[in-house]
């Protein structure tokens, strides 16, 4: 009888139930655990590049090797050196910022691509320009839940006022949005979106944007798509950030005789 209440109590908790083939029940009972990718932890600071635009980490001659890999979640990321590594940042990838600017009402340049109108409540995040992707450096496939996002301070000011090179997303369907693709190897496993400006509104605050549809991934990448551009190619700078990467932990199992 002692048995039955606790297997109860189990079902009742929303544990997973699954019968061996040894007549022994397993319980799961670290489900919906989950860790986090914060960049606050000791280490990231030194990754801040000073100035934020041609500074000596995402610009100079080792920027090709600009890389970071998550203790906690084992996430990594870095620059994608489209170009060959040429040209660092400027070829796309992810870096590390704390650079915190309100100001993108008016017209603003890409001399302050790392910063971003509003704090999360925390004091470092990641910067994405063009594309990047993001790895379990393991290798080992795992479940995103979710991760937080918002537009740069300098793309939200193009999309609100437009620059020489593209027109303000003011219009009926105009549009900037962020696309994130998940792959478990090389195989397709989701799309999701995030509209990062449409129609006259702007991603200015932290959003908090579901991944679970995204299956268990070995890898995630951003890519973005928008109504201006020409030749495969986007006008609107193709900035966001994002913080607070929750990932699934691996399920711990019980089992009862």
């Amino acid at each position: 009888m002692r048995q039955m209440k606790f297997l109860a109590f189990l079902l009742f908790a929303g544990m997973t139930f699954v019968a061996c083939d040894d007549d022994s029940e397993v319980y799961d009972l670290d489900e919906e655990n989950t860790m986090t990718l914060t960049f606050e932890e000791s280490g990231w600071e030194g990754l801040i590049d000073n100035p934020q635009y041609n500074g000596p980490q995402l610009y100079g001659e080792n920027a090709k090797d600009y890389s970071w890999t998550d203790n906690v979640t084992k996430l990594s990321g870095g620059m994608t050196n489209a170009g060959g590594g040429l040209y660092g940042f400027a070829e796309g990838g992810t870096a590390i910022s704390n650079y915190i600017d309100a100001d993108y009402e008016k017209a603003r340049s890409y001399d302050i691509q790392l910063a971003i109108p509003e704090s999360n409540g925390s004091k470092n995040f990641a910067v994405v320009y063009c594309g990047a992707e993001l790895e379990f450096s393991d290798g080992v496939a795992r479940e995103l839940k979710s991760i937080d996002v918002i537009g740069t301070t300098y793309m939200l000011s193009v999309a609100k006022n437009g620059n020489e090179y593209a027109k303000p997303l003011v219009g009926k369907a105009e549009y900037l949005n962020l696309v994130i693709t998940g792959y478990y190897n090389d195989e397709v496993t989701g799309v999701s979106r995030v509209s990062l400006a449409y129609d006259g509104f702007v991603l200015d605050h932290w959003y908090t944007h579901l991944l679970a549809g995204l299956g268990k991934v070995t890898k995630i990448t951003f890519t973005m798509e928008g109504s201006d551009g020409m030749g495969g190619y986007l006008n609107t700078p193709t900035y966001f950030a994002f913080d607070n990467v929750v990932v699934k932990k691996e399920s711990s199992l019980i089992y009862v005789k």
